[in-house]
């Protein structure tokens, strides 16, 4: 079994590991550096993806020219915010003395393959889809209680053959993997490390690298899903596999973020940031004494230090290219400047990518990975509550869903007509927590009446944003008025606007509360 951690650090920090491990506590053995190119393959249908195994023929060479040949089968396993835990085996390939063998997959014991797979129909198919060509730098690592964890440095490039031309893309990154013993001591070199070099969790394998590059694809923004639950599920693994879904979530946008810096991916890592506080409070009652209560806090840090984004992530839905009110806005020179004249500031942008490879927030979600693997809430927890943790999901599921749309429909029945700013925003957290609490139980009703009741609430959100939106472009336009006929003829369109898009809320508050729930 290989539990490693993947770290991506800039060319220019890379450095910094060695002198770290040098300086360290842990007694450090320094092994030859290899110079290794990888294979990597699959089916033209993506056979082996699809049931999460990797493939990979790799040649070794020592800086003395001695060479080595072998195949690697990466099975599927399990991923905690890129603590990864998977089925990994190994065969010596012949040494031809070329660069590459092609992978054989009978080579491996029957015995290893899961119920259905056929290791002779896809290796009948098998093609070659990308390689890695990078230099490694090993060290291993013995910590005071005679673990030990290997770390490697790789500096190379991922490449493909993409429509004819050969694309690379740079890989620079360590891993640590236990050796012996425990992922407490993995999680304490890991906290070391970051500490002295600056890094971000790696959330991207290189396979999965490599198959984008050659699929000519890139991850891309999506919205929350509820989890799927097997019918008898139980607290404490749905607790876990909660967490586990919004982390990657987090991981998933972090990666867009940092590629495309748009608002929108930010945004995503913020929701993500939301729905860990949600699963944290919802299932508190079950965790007594647990750490529940200081992770809240802590996420509820990280959402509030990328709180700017609300208002230019509003902006940017108000003027964007798939906004209701965008053609109308272009057509009022006025309207379009004042607009576009609200600048975000250059520095946002950038003090949100370093926040995600801080030391802080590579600490947090160390910490927290460790947690959630080690079930750690059992040591903190009463003896006579662990039982609670076996409790089934679905006792306790329409006990959530009943409680946060009773508060929902409390709050919209408490909302004038005509609402401002100020009252609209009061039910977006009652709104949010139904939300929400659908993503974490909506996997347990299998029914069309769940999307429609959802389908309604999200319609409902939609139109308390575009509410805000349009009230506070009005505001903005007052707080530069110029009293002009521009001017006024740009406030009375969105008087008109609001005056329309309020009727049609005032509808759907009132259809909303009569939804009749699913569960």
């Amino acid at each position: 079994m290989e539990i490693e951690l993947k770290f991506l650090v800039s060319s220019n920090d890379s450095s910094l590991l060695s002198k770290a491990l040098d300086d360290s506590q842990y007694q450090i053995d320094h092994k030859p550096t290899l110079t290794l190119s990888n294979a990597y393959y699959d089916t033209p249908d993506n056979t082996l993806r699809q049931w999460d195994f990797g493939l990979r023929t790799r040649r070794s060479e020592t800086d003395s020219g001695s060479c080595s040949m072998e195949q690697t089968i990466k099975l599927a396993g399990k991923d905690i915010g890129g603590l990864q835990q998977r089925p990994e085996y190994t065969e010596a390939l012949k040494n031809t003395n070329t660069q590459s063998v092609f992978a054989d997959l009978t080579l491996f014991s029957s015995s290893i393959w899961p119920s259905g797979f056929s290791a002779q129909d896809v290796q009948s198919r098998l093609t070659k889809i990308f390689e890695t060509n990078f230099v490694r730098q090993i060290w291993l690592i013995t910590t005071a209680n005679g673990a030990v964890v290997e770390c490697v440095l790789d500096k190379g490039y991922v490449e493909a053959n993409q429509k004819g031309e050969m694309r690379q893309q740079e890989i620079s990154e360590f891993e640590l993997e236990i050796v012996s013993g425990d992922v407490a001591d993995l999680i304490e070199i890991a906290t070391y490390l970051t500490t002295k070099v600056n890094a971000k969790l790696g959330y991207l394998s290189k396979a999965a690298r490599g198959y984008m590059l050659a699929q000519d694809t890139a991850l891309e923004s999506k919205n929350l899903e509820p989890s799927k639950f097997a019918g008898d599920c139980q607290i404490e693994p749905a607790f876990v596999q909660l967490l586990t879904y919004a982390i990657n979530f987090i991981q998933h946008h972090e990666v867009v973020f940092a590629q495309m810096k748009t608002l929108k991916s930010l945004r995503r890592v913020l929701d993500g940031f939301s729905l860990i506080i949600h699963i944290l409070q919802l299932f508190s009652k079950y965790l007594p004494n647990s750490q529940c209560q200081r992770y809240i806090e802590l996420f509820k840090q990280c959402r509030g230090d990328h709180s700017w984004i609300e208002a230019f992530y509003q902006l940017e839905q108000l003027t964007g290219r798939k906004s209701p009110y965008r053609k109308d806005i272009d057509k009022s020179e006025y309207l379009r400047s004042t607009l576009a004249s609200i600048k975000m500031p250059d520095d946002k942008i950038a003090k949100s990518l370093s926040k995600f490879s801080s030391t802080e927030y590579n600490h947090l979600f160390l910490g927290f990975i460790q947690w959630i693997n080690k079930k750690q809430w059992r040591n903190e927890m009463p003896l006579d509550a662990l039982n609670q943790l076996t409790i089934p999901m679905a006792e306790v599921s329409e006990t959530w869903l009943d409680y946060y749309w009773l508060t929902l429909k409390e709050a919209l029945s408490a909302l004038p007509k005509q609402a401002d700013t100020s009252g609209i925003e009061s039910t977006f957290v009652p709104l949010t927590r139904v939300l929400l609490t659908g993503i974490c139980v909506d996997g347990l009703f299998v029914c069309e009446e769940r999307k429609h009741f959802r389908s309604h609430l999200l319609n409902l959100m939609v139109g308390f944003e575009e509410t805000i939106l349009l009230q506070k472009s009005e505001q903005i336009l007052l707080a530069n008025t110029k009293n002009d006929t521009d001017e006024k003829a740009a406030i009375k369109w969105l008087q008109s606007k609001q005056q329309s898009l309020q009727m049609a809320l005032d509808a759907s508050v009132i259809a909303t509360t009569k939804l009749k729930p699913y569960w």
